[in-house]
């Protein structure tokens, strides 16, 4: 069944989400965390055949939608029946300006949207708080990499269409939306690897396609660097690299490699990881909100204005001029 909710994974910043529950099999289930990738339908993209998936397989899944994505436009207008910015990697990079301007980043905002759904999942008697996995793919990818790296509570991560290394993302396609340009991060000596050194010795997997955009080499260089970390902790079985055909995506071989990670770490190597499809529900029936947006249904904050809160703390106070002497 899928079940609809909304939390708030800050005083009044509400996420809606959609919950995929196995109908049979024995509780507590384990659960896999799934961050959308880009794309303005948000949980309802295609990607929900994978949550589907898991669902048939005796996981439960979560999706929920991104700032600047589905029912969580951070720049939605009525009038308009959009974003007065533009695409969901528009909303991200605008929303990163402000955020920027008092020494963040956009990305703590999208990983505490992540880590508030874990706590979400242990609050569930249905889930088993101790089989807890992540995946997503392309900007999903990249809050797998920061939520599993940064998370302890995450057993097993898998992001696909996101890992290279930035020697090979600078030569090739450039830098991506904001919340996965951190600064000075390469100044100080970080690199992609380090995100799946840091979940060492924990089960990762490097999903990539052959003609995705993020440089199939980079991604190379990164297994094979973090492989190494791997070895030294004697767990050289619990990291891989598998690289499925055509474009950016997750494809059916894909899937079915997801599915092999997750049932061999979070089921014991019980279960079939053979692709399934699911009949998908029209993406209106996946409403958590009245009128299909945040902010027109429930009002709250918005990056903004939580931006705006913070600037307070952080902008020194001017003084009081009440005197000729006071500018002098």
């Amino acid at each position: 069944r899928i079940e609809k909710i909304i939390f708030e994974s800050l005083p009044g910043f509400y996420v809606p989400a959609n919950m995929y529950v196995p109908a049979s099999g024995s509780m507590p289930y384990p659960a896999v965390l799934m961050p959308v990738g880009h794309g303005d339908e948000g949980k309802t993209s295609a990607q929900r055949q994978i949550a589907i998936g898991f669902a048939k397989k005796g996981f439960i899944a979560m999706m929920y939608d991104p700032l600047g994505q589905g029912e969580r436009s951070q720049y939605y207008d009525p009038d308009l029946h959009g974003s007065k910015v533009g695409s969901s990697t528009d909303e991200h990079s605008h929303a990163n300006g402000h955020t920027m301007l008092i020494g963040e980043n956009v990305a703590r905002y999208r990983i505490w949207d992540g880590m508030r759904a874990i706590d979400y999942l242990f609050s569930r008697k249905d889930v088993d708080p101790d089989r807890i996995g992540c995946t997503g793919c392309s900007g999903g990818g990249a809050l797998t990499t920061y939520i599993s790296a940064l998370d302890e509570r995450v057993k097993v991560a898998a992001p696909a269409c996101y890992i290279t290394s930035w020697q090979e993302l600078l030569a090739g396609p450039g830098l991506q939306d904001g919340e996965q340009v951190f600064p000075r991060f390469l100044s100080e000596g970080l690199d992609i690897a380090d995100y799946v050194e840091l979940f060492a010795p924990k089960a990762w997997l490097i999903a990539s396609t052959m003609q995705d955009f993020f440089p199939l080499e980079g991604a190379r260089q990164t297994y094979e660097e973090a492989k190494r970390i791997y070895h030294l902790y004697g767990a050289a079985d619990r990291i891989d690299w598998f690289v499925g055909p055509g474009a950016h995506g997750v494809p059916a071989q894909s899937r079915e490699a997801l599915y092999a990670w997750f049932i061999k770490w979070l089921k014991n190597g019980n279960g079939d990881p053979g692709d399934v499809t699911g009949k998908l529900e029209p993406p209106e029936a996946l409403l958590c909100t009245r009128t299909g947006q945040v902010s027109d249904s429930l009002g709250g904050e918005s990056v903004f204005t939580l931006n705006k809160k913070k600037a307070w703390d952080v902008i020194p106070p001017k003084p009081t001029v009440s005197s000729a002497a006071d500018v002098a």
